[in-house]
């Protein structure tokens, strides 16, 4: 997938919700090099949905090394870009969501 310029969208998600069953939810890939920062605002309710930015090298395979460097993400603070390539992880657990919206913003 092409990097988005900064102030573009990469990624939305509006349903359907998340249920136990079909965790965890996993976004493309996606190319980090035309931005610095990514906005995250999602939404999650009911269950317990953790939300984390697996970071790769080749937009293939997940390195546990970047990823390890993104830590806790949390809904409308920035954080920086700290790998080539990254993908959204949400792992559901206790109980389905009813409502699961997640939006991504790319930010210089």
């Amino acid at each position: 997938m092409a990097s988005v310029a900064a102030g573009q969208a990469i990624w939305e998600y509006n349903g359907p919700v998340l249920t136990v069953a079909a965790s965890p939810l996993l976004s493309p890939w996606f190319d980090t090099s035309n931005f610095t920062n990514i906005l995250p605002v999602y939404k999650f309710t009911s269950g317990t949905s953790v939300i984390t930015f697996d970071g790769g090298w080749d937009g293939l395979a997940v390195d546990n090394d970047l990823t390890a460097l993104y830590g806790t993400i949390t809904s409308g603070t920035a954080l920086s870009v700290l790998s080539p390539w990254f993908r959204v992880r949400v792992v559901q657990t206790i109980a389905d969501n009813t409502v699961t919206k997640i939006y991504l913003k790319a930010r210089q």
